[in-house]
């Protein structure tokens, strides 16, 4: 019962996300145009500037290949990789805080709390089911566009150089956070919009949630720690107690007749 209830929620929800062109609209369009336009000018980057900073890239472990611009093909591989695969990281939040800041915020703003307040749920139901519905699109469209990055970069390296670049473990375990990294920032939007009277005041979170994000690439080229496997085991354990610290918290604090004021 309180399964089907949460998913009912998260499906409405769903449906009003994709019913308005200005939500899903950015939400869709940028990460794809990420996703072709970095790998593109990843592939400039490497054939026409990589030889001079080659030498700080030297000991990238890359695939097997008989490639002569090997000095490119080195480039192309850690930055990919190592720079790129964290920026992508940042979909989730971007995605997630788009759908999440809807959910309340736009319920204020639609005049419709007074429905959700009326409705036999509980607390705990109406929080599931409106995390829940930024969760699944976020994960589909994370997945999807992570799967249009990695197909780009490929056809590229193939064309220049004959091998494929991805996927390698350490950016399946990219991947494997970006679902947890959704759920907190979802968690933490969707509390925030339950305090707020607009959208965008909800919105505004997200840029904090980037921050953390976008050290990683530096953490990687300033040599500070290596992005491999056992970076990303890190990753994911602490994303695993952070989003059960902010869910505990958010359904331990949250009360449904907040969305009326």
């Amino acid at each position: 019962m309180i399964r089907s209830k949460a998913m009912a929620i998260a499906i409405k929800d769903i449906r009003e996300v994709f019913s308005s062109v200005s939500i899903y609209g950015p939400m869709i369009g940028v990460p794809l145009f990420f996703a072709v336009a970095l790998p593109v000018l990843t592939i400039y980057v490497a054939l026409h500037a990589a030889p001079g900073i080659a030498s700080r890239i030297a000991s990238t472990a890359i695939p097997s290949t008989s490639a002569s611009n090997i000095n490119s093909l080195s480039f192309m591989y850690f930055f990919a990789i190592n720079v790129l695969g964290p920026i992508f990281l940042t979909i989730p939040i971007f995605t997630a805080s788009v759908i999440a800041a809807d959910s309340f915020a736009g319920e204020k703003e639609r005049k419709t709390s007074e429905n959700l307040l009326a409705a036999p749920i509980t607390n705990r139901q109406l929080l599931s089911g409106k995390i829940l519905a930024s969760l699944i699109s976020t994960i589909l469209l994370t997945f999807a566009v992570f799967g249009i990055y990695g197909g780009t970069v490929n056809l590229l390296a193939f064309k220049e150089f004959g091998v494929y670049i991805l996927p390698t473990a350490t950016w399946l375990m990219m991947l494997a956070a970006a679902p947890l990294l959704a759920l907190a920032a979802i968690a933490i939007v969707v509390f925030v919009s339950a305090h707020v009277k607009g959208i965008k005041e909800a919105q505004q979170i997200s840029t904090l949630l980037v921050l953390p994000i976008l050290l990683i690439p530096f953490i990687s080229i300033l040599g500070i720690a290596n992005l491999d496997v056992a970076f990303f085991e890190y990753v994911i354990a602490i994303l695993v107690v952070v989003d059960a610290l902010i869910f505990y918290a958010s359904v331990k604090d949250f009360k449904k007749e907040r969305i009326l004021y």
